[in-house]
């Protein structure tokens, strides 16, 4: 008896982009188009500004401009925002004081553009210790994402170290995307999840002219029946409730004790679970 994402999915796509940064705009059109969904972790302490960056591997600069605080909640919109921090720091660097306000204030700024608890991050540069996640759990994050690949479609055991499955720009991308669309013949139906999770700056589709590769990729993953087009946060949510499940000792019975539905499959079919019920599942 297993597990499956919401909706009885055995497959999940997930997007994470970081900085706010103007190519956003084209992204989100993009995402939007595709009816896919992903998650923008933004830092409130540089909206608005210029900047440019040059990258030995980008065909030429890009601008690196950050959006307005005013068009966050509608440019947005459909998706999700999560923490970056206010100025974009290496947290490993800074005292434990410093790290709480990078964290919990850029959640505070954040939380005044949108209607709804931000509870997501990104590290910036990928560095973390045991003091920043301890200060990131006093500040109410429940997920941060890393830069670590994983080349794989694994669920994170601990989702304040999620490392996602690769960067838009690693040449194992297309395997990995041949990899997740292979139905392998031996596998049954609904025996393994698997969750997709590709992350980078909007920024680098411009230096690396790889804006028809996105398109590409979102056209080729997209609007598939058997997968669940979600954000960080609903991954991670959902999850949470998966793991919050409560079974009997001969685990034919199972308790739904979260406000969200949850499915397991059952002799090889997909069961709801909805918010607490308590369900019967073998007799």
């Amino acid at each position: 008896m297993e597990a499956l994402f919401f909706g009885g999915k055995t497959k999940c796509v997930t997007f994470s982009y970081d900085d706010g940064v103007t190519q956003d705009r084209r992204l989100v059109e993009l995402f939007n188009k595709y009816e896919v969904r992903a998650t923008f972790n933004l830092n409130s302490g540089c909206f608005g500004r210029d900047g440019m960056v040059s990258d030995p591997s980008f065909i030429r600069e890009a601008t690196h401009n950050k959006i307005e605080a005013g068009e966050v909640a509608k440019l947005y919109a459909g998706h999700e925002i999560a923490v970056h921090t206010v100025s974009h720091p290496n947290l490993v660097f800074l005292d434990r004081e410093a790290i709480r306000y990078e964290i919990g204030q850029d959640r505070k700024n954040l939380e005044k553009l949108v209607d709804y608890p931000v509870t997501g991050m990104a590290y910036p540069y990928g560095p973390y210790d045991d003091t920043v996640l301890a200060v990131m759990k006093e500040c109410g994050i429940s997920y941060s994402r890393t830069v670590q690949s994983t080349n794989s479609f694994a669920i994170p055991r601990d989702f304040l170290m999620w490392h996602p499955s690769c960067h838009f720009g690693d040449e194992v991308m297309t395997e990995l995307i041949g990899r997740f669309l292979n139905d392998d013949a031996e596998r049954q139906p609904y025996q393994t999840r698997q969750l997709f999770y590709i992350w980078g700056h909007s920024y680098e589709l411009d230096g690396n002219e790889s804006w028809n590769k996105m398109e590409e990729t979102l056209k080729t993953l997209s609007r598939r029946e058997d997968t669940w087009y979600a954000t960080n946060g609903e991954v991670c949510e959902y999850e949470n409730a998966v793991r919050r499940l409560i079974y009997n000792a001969q685990h034919t019975t199972v308790k739904n004790p979260s406000a969200l539905p949850v499915w397991l499959c059952v002799n090889g079919e997909p069961v709801e679970i909805k918010p607490g019920e308590i369900k019967h599942l073998l007799k």
